[in-house]
């Protein structure tokens, strides 16, 4: 039987490649972020792995990217950098969606922006789907 961190991996291999890894300031962690960081980082967990002959779960992809600071009104304020946030998501989607491995297949649930305003941070949460395919 697979685990959670067999998920974990096959989803770091997928998305440990140069055209990804030459982009992003920062690192591909499994499980979590280094604390503090302020890089472009990519953090992969997993909720869930179930049992059986067909394994179902469920990951997340989560793409960090520091807030843009700009004065309006004359105050500091942290706003999204969503230009940066749609272009790490657009090089990522296309390696998770529908991807067949040998034995597994997984594909995107769902996207959305999460903010992290005590770091002046956003990241965009990518739910993954995952079966294990155990022969």
């Amino acid at each position: 039987m697979k685990t959670t961190l067999d998920q974990d991996t096959e989803i770091y291999k997928l998305l440990n490649v140069p055209a990804v890894t030459s982009v992003i300031s920062g690192g591909i962690y499994k499980g979590r972020r280094p604390t503090d960081s302020e890089l472009e980082d990519i953090v992969i967990n997993t909720l869930t792995t179930g049992d059986g002959t067909r394994q179902f779960g469920v990951s997340n992809v989560n793409i960090y990217v520091k807030d843009i600071s700009a004065t309006i009104a004359g105050r500091q304020q942290f706003l999204t950098n969503s230009a940066r946030l749609i272009t790490l998501t657009n090089l990522v989607k296309p390696l998770l969606e529908e991807t067949d491995g040998e034995d597994f297949a997984l594909w995107i649930e769902s996207t959305r922006p999460v903010a992290e305003p005590d770091i002046n941070q956003h990241f965009i949460n990518i739910r993954i789907e995952f079966q294990f395919i155990n022969h």
